[in-house]
């Protein structure tokens, strides 16, 4: 049994996201079940700011770079007159 003051315990982490600390402590291992624990609390943003953080940054990531060409950018120099 893990002790409250566990730093690796979700209920000790999540007692710390509901404050607005702790977030370096979210990983692949604890996520889900920090989801489920604010779901519960009915903690609904906290419940959404984990459910972007599991998510993948892209679904169709293959983990090759882009093929599109690089834009020149917008600022001055680029912009239509």
């Amino acid at each position: 049994m893990k002790s409250k003051d566990d730093p690796n315990d979700t209920q000790h982490i999540y007692r710390h996201l509901k404050v607005g600390l702790g977030h370096e402590l979210v990983n692949d291992k604890n996520v889900f079940a920090l989801i489920d624990i604010a779901r519960q609390d009915g903690h609904k943003l906290l419940e959404k700011e984990l459910r972007e953080w599991q998510a993948p940054c892209n679904p169709d990531d293959s983990g090759l770079p882009s093929t599109i060409a690089p834009t020149r950018g917008f600022n001055k120099a680029n912009a239509k007159h």
